[in-house]
């Protein structure tokens, strides 16, 4: 028993022994690994669809349109005449830019297009000045700044200072020419009521009665002209009534100048006469009636009754035309001021 108990302990301190020398170190603990995170897939970026580009051919049409009828107007104007070379200047710019529609329809070509407008436009202004500037040379008119307009106007590079210029000498003249016109209407008005004056007083209206009836009736076209505003048209009529009126009343007067001096030549012969009568009564006086000589009291002619000359009298100061002329005089010197002071505005 005791050597089985012996075996047992034997083997047990052997066992125990074996067991203490093959105990493992601890090992430091370590952090478990996080996951593997898987990769995101690549992200395919899709191409934008492409935006068309905007389509200015609907708006080159039009602006073409409006060159067209630009055009024409300076051509109604008398552009050709006034300023030739500007104008095919102008004509060449076109084709150019005409040419650029034609081979790109669809791209903004609308800032050339409106420059080629402005240039037919301040053309056909230009040409309407430049015809004032002849009317304002043909009465010996004239105006500084209106005629360096018209001469910057000629110079000008682009649309814009073209037109600028052009308004320019268009406002000038016409403040120029209505203001001097109208005061030469004025003029020549009150020349021509003097003048018809004096055909009244050797009674023209009886004398000449279908000249000075025209005489008068071109008066009152005048008048009328003047209170339109249409100053040239007024003056002109003015002008030609006055001379009228003049010439019937030199004609009127030198026949009767020569109906007068007939007259005296006749009275001087009766007295001539008379007193060669009464020398020869003294001589051999005639008793009883003589053939061939009338009584003192006979009638010799029927008495004559004259219309009064007077009622042919046209009167053209009492038309509606002539009192509104009569008190227009300050209100086109107004006008014709204020478009001045414009034109000087524009000029400065």
């Amino acid at each position: 028993m005791k050597k089985y108990l012996l075996t047992f302990f034997s083997i047990a301190a052997v066992l125990a022994f074996v067991s203490c020398g093959s105990t493992p170190t601890a090992e430091p603990e370590t952090e478990p690994e996080p996951p593997k995170q898987e990769e995101p897939a690549p992200v395919v970026e899709e191409p934008e669809p492409e935006v068309p580009a905007e389509d200015f051919s609907k708006q080159n049409e039009e602006l073409l349109s409006q060159a067209e009828a630009a055009r024409k107007k300076a051509v109604d104007a008398g552009a050709q005449k006034y300023y030739p070379d500007v104008f095919s200047a102008t004509d060449k710019y076109y084709s150019d830019v005409k040419a650029e529609i034609t081979s790109d329809p669809n791209a903004d070509h609308s800032e050339k297009l409106k420059d080629v407008i402005s240039r037919y436009e301040a053309l056909a202004t230009a040409s309407t000045a430049k015809e004032l500037k002849l009317k304002a040379d043909e009465y010996g008119l004239s105006d500084a700044d209106a005629e360096k307009a018209l001469s910057d106007f000629e110079a000008s590079e682009n649309g814009k200072d073209m037109r600028a210029n052009a308004d320019k000498a268009l406002a000038a003249y016409s403040a120029l020419l209505l203001k001097q016109l109208a005061e030469m209407a004025k003029t020549e008005r009150s020349a021509a009521l003097a003048a018809k004056k004096n055909a009244d007083s050797v009674k023209a209206g009886v004398a000449k009665k279908a000249d000075y009836a025209d005489a008068s009736n071109t008066f009152k076209k005048a008048d009328a002209s003047f209170v339109t505003k249409d100053m040239e048209g007024a003056y002109k009529g003015y002008r030609i009534a006055k001379n009228a009126f003049t010439k019937l009343y030199e004609t009127i007067a030198a026949k009767r100048a020569e109906a007068q001096a007939a007259i005296d030549r006749a009275k001087k012969r009766v007295a001539d006469a008379e007193n060669y009568t009464k020398e020869a009564d003294t001589i051999a006086p005639l008793e009883g009636d003589v053939a061939g000589i009338e009584k003192e009291d006979a009638v010799l002619l029927e008495e004559d009754k004259f219309a009064n000359p007077d009622d042919a009298v046209i009167d053209v100061e009492s038309s509606e035309e002539a009192k509104k002329a009569a008190v227009i005089d300050e209100a086109i010197t107004a006008a014709a001021e204020a478009a001045e002071k414009a034109s000087e505005g524009d000029v400065k």
